[in-house]
């Protein structure tokens, strides 16, 4: 009984320290995120399919793939057996999508482009679990100013 009793503490502690580190390393991502979509708000995005613009544009991509922990695994195979939203989740593929657009405009930016225009994201699941969320964003990058584009 003594081993057991052991063992599930051993767990416990375990997956607390797991937890605490899961959500260090999750809050240090979404500050870096933020000071890095402050850096780079200048750069306008459209997701108007049919804008066209005087300046020459080139396809920019960006591809991110991100997996939650070990802990929010477990806290969301729990709350898809009761049922509901599954929060776990929304915060990875936000942080993915966020830092997909982050890499699109840095991509644009090495252009030397303020403006992209087209967007378009694309969400996979990834992995046995779904453990892994994919982000796929696509756009055309131009340098122009406002009055260079226009909508059909």
């Amino acid at each position: 009984m003594d081993g057991l009793l052991f063992k599930i503490g051993i767990t416990l502690i375990l997956f607390c320290i797991g937890w605490a580190f899961g959500r260090h390393i999750e809050r240090k991502h979404l500050n870096e995120l933020e000071e890095r979509e402050r850096e780079l708000a200048y750069i306008r995005v459209d997701t108007n399919r049919f804008a066209i613009s005087e300046s020459t544009g080139q396809l920019v991509s960006s591809n991110v793939v991100l997996s939650h922990d070990y802990f929010k695994y477990i806290i969301s195979m729990i709350q898809s057996l009761l049922g509901g939203r599954l929060t776990t989740y929304e915060t990875v593929v936000d942080r993915t999508r966020r830092e997909a657009m982050i890499r699109l405009k840095l991509e644009a930016q090495k252009m030397g482009a303020n403006h992209i225009m087209g967007l378009r994201l694309s969400t996979t699941e990834m992995g046995m679990e779904g453990g892994m969320v994919e982000v796929f964003a696509v756009g055309t990058a131009v340098q122009s100013d406002n009055s260079q584009t226009s909508f059909l």
